[in-house]
């Protein structure tokens, strides 16, 4: 076979912009039965043969890591000529879920060991007149620019009827080309989807974004029976004859999926004239409509119908939802309303657990890890849908218990690894280009470098990482001052956040000048456990430790520092000597990395009833739940967990929540689904037997590692 893309080009328009859409298609000829795709590009895709969808979704990456699929296309083609058409979106900006590159598309096609279709000057492109490409309003800054589709401007481009198209331009890209290193995300329909809410709505002037617009709609709702619809306690979606939405001026259509979905949304509706109608989406229905405007988040899009039957898919961009709300200047007839679904595949490991609602929380977890899992972990799937070390490590560690073996977690650590800084951090999010980061989180890198080998024994992988792990300690060690400890980052561009705690967020996020030199325990525990494990992976190897011997200097640094002899427990901060801010979770490091002066009874007193303590956030509690199984503490454990998540599971919510506080946390913008919360799948899985000794919960769990 020829290289791959030996005869291609990138390519694109002729004038780029950011936020920007283009069509390109092509034609070629298939004699044989075997073809093969292969596509990159620069954000996005979504790929049709012959008009008919084949798949969307780029995985994400870098230059020097640049990432194609590959498809057997065989069975979608026909013999003679066939056409090949892609939609692509660039976003020309950066974000937390996207590293800002050059805009282009890469492909080729391969029968019978030719290429008989490429990329290049060739190929017609043209900008999509459907969407509305150039600055729009942003969904959040993580997940970067809303959209807006015109129906209206649809023509037949995916099946060769061509207009407006001129030869694309060839782009300079310098890339180094990889197959996806994991499998491609499985897609199916959502399941279950209620019409629960209906009736009139009435437009005032327009806001800003289409978001707030919806925010601030006067709604009524009216019985489907009084629109001219048969009575149903529970109209579910798809319907076949339809739901009729009338109303003396607008109407609005709110949609219950049941649960936390990810994927694409879908609209099928018929309607009497050319209309804009708004989309909103969301997890919270606690305003008696999707909470769509959040402190300039913008949770909604625009779709300008057509008169007729309206059938549409937004595939190039995922949503994390339960609730999809449409709004409507005139009424329509609604037949489907939901999320064709994508997923990671994954198999669960056996297991099932007797009690009921330590089930139900078992059951939430994995459903938030799945969530959470697409072409890499995703802190939220609603919100952000970023890739972060600290919250990814929580994600891989639950996931070693609950799923099977798959080169899932160890795809995630080498996007992690490319974003190396030259201060010897990672990057925030990756692959993006993030103008802060969160030293702390760089740590859970190497954590999670050592809890891969010590699940696969993969020592390949770890020596391919292990460098990586090398330059961040290095990074943190330069910092270490006279008194043996590491100050906090002083400097503009790092948040020195730990937990969503008082005391421990870091502070103001954004901001433009240095802060006082101070020394955080958390921080300095941190890198405590770091050297811990780095001296674990060097025996390992068999290569030299030179992390060992700074372990003893460093926890007699912390407790010079922090050890407050009077209460017998850490403090959070020291500045200019002087101990401030007492919380859990200075408690549950020490415990961790046993730096226990005076014992451990304290410090597990503390974790185990407050002790007027600022509590650890949900984030953290595998630090305490771990800390605490050691010393015998299960039964309170188990307690915490029934105490912590049992709320979310008897709401009726099927995820665990970003924090206890669920919606109302972060201004009303908390998330009720966010992976780095599923720790009760771990502790039920890991600690099985001995919860099963104790007799306190039944449950039987196939054996795991």
């Amino acid at each position: 076979m020829n290289k791959v893309f030996s005869l291609s080009k990138w390519i694109w328009l002729s004038e780029t912009k950011v936020n920007q859409y283009a069509d390109l298609v092509t034609t070629f000829v298939l004699d044989k039965e075997d073809a093969v795709l292969r596509i990159s590009a620069d954000t996005n895709y979504a790929l049709y043969l012959n008009g008919k969808f084949v798949y969307a979704g780029q995985y994400p990456d870098y230059p020097h890591y640049k990432i194609y699929d590959e498809f057997s296309v065989g069975k979608d083609c026909r013999a003679g000529e066939n056409v090949l058409a892609v939609l692509a979106w660039s976003a020309g900006e950066d974000s937390s879920t996207y590293r800002r590159e050059t805009a282009g598309l890469l492909f080729e096609i391969v029968s019978g060991g030719e290429v008989i279709a490429s990329s290049g000057e060739q190929v017609l492109v043209r900008e999509d007149p459907c969407y509305r490409s150039g600055e729009v309003e942003k969904v959040t800054l993580q997940l970067g620019f809303s959209f807006h589709y015109d129906a209206t401007r649809e023509d037949d481009w995916k099946i060769g009827k061509l207009s407006g198209f001129v030869p694309a331009v060839a782009v300079e890209k310098k890339c180094r080309m990889f197959p996806r290193p994991i499998e491609r995300l499985i897609s199916f329909p959502a399941q279950g989807a209620v019409l629960c809410s209906q009736g009139d709505a009435l437009f005032g002037t327009p806001a800003k974004t289409a978001a707030q617009t919806v925010s601030e709609l006067f709604l009524r709702h009216v019985p489907l029976d009084r629109m001219g619809n048969v009575f149903s306690a529970a109209p579910h979606l798809p319907c076949a004859q339809g739901w009729k939405i009338e109303g003396e001026s607008g109407v609005y259509a709110l949609v219950d999926m049941g649960e936390e979905v990810s994927g694409f949304v879908c609209l099928d509706f018929e309607i009497d004239r050319d209309a804009e109608i708004i989309v909103a989406f969301g997890e919270h229905l606690h305003d008696l409509r999707v909470r769509s405007y959040i402190d300039g988040r913008n949770f909604a899009f625009t779709y300008r119908a057509h008169r007729g039957r309206n059938r549409w898919c937004g595939n190039l961009r995922r949503l994390g939802l339960c609730y999809l709300q449409i709004c409507s200047p005139c009424g329509i007839v609604l037949y489907d309303c939901g999320v064709r679904q994508v997923r990671y595949p994954v198999t669960l490991r056996g297991g099932w657990i007797e009690d009921g609602l330590y089930r139900a929380i078992d059951e939430n977890g994995i459903r938030t890890l799945q969530n959470c899992m697409h072409e890499h972990y995703e802190d939220c799937p609603w919100r952000e849908q970023a890739l972060y070390a600290m919250d990814s490590r929580n994600q891989m560690l639950f996931g070693y218990y609950v799923f099977e073996k798959n080169p899932y977690a160890q795809s995630n650590l080498r996007l992690m690894a490319a974003g190396l800084r030259k201060d010897g951090l990672l990057e925030l999010c990756f692959p993006a280009r993030v103008a802060i980061t969160i030293p702390a989180f760089s740590l859970y890198f190497v954590y999670a470098v050592a809890e891969n080998y010590f699940h696969t024994g993969d020592a390949a992988f770890l020596q391919e990482m292990f460098p990586t792990a090398e330059k961040i300690m290095a990074g943190f060690q330069d910092r270490t001052n006279a008194n043996g400890l590491i100050p906090i980052f002083v400097q503009e561009p790092y948040w020195n956040f730990y937990e969503w705690k008082e005391g421990l967020d870091g502070g103001e996020v954004h901001r433009d000048k240095a802060v006082a030199l101070r020394y955080d325990s958390c921080l300095n525990f941190l890198y405590l456990y770091a050297l811990q494990q780095m001296q674990k992976l060097c025996g390992a190897l068999g290569v030299q430790d030179v992390y060992g011997g700074q372990i003893p200097a460093l926890k007699q640094a912390l407790v010079q520092n922090f050890y407050d002899e009077e209460r017998g427990i850490f403090a959070a901060v020291s500045e200019q000597g002087k101990k401030s801010v007492y919380a859990q979770l200075p408690q549950a490091l020490a415990l961790a990395t046993d730096c226990c002066p005076k014992g451990k009874e304290m410090l597990i007193a503390c974790l185990t009833d407050g002790q007027d303590l600022v509590t650890l956030s949900l984030s953290n509690k595998i630090w305490a739940y771990e800390a605490l199984i050691k010393e015998d503490q299960l039964e309170y454990v188990l307690k915490d967990i029934e105490k912590t998540f049992g709320p979310m599971v008897l709401c009726g919510d099927k995820t665990l929540y970003e924090t206890e506080g669920g919606a109302n946390d972060f201004h009303y913008a908390g998330s009720l689904c966010h992976g780095w919360s599923a720790v009760p799948c771990y502790i039920f899985r890991r600690y099985a037997k001995e919860i099963v000794q104790k007799k306190l919960i039944r449950l039987s769990f196939s054996e795991t590692n």
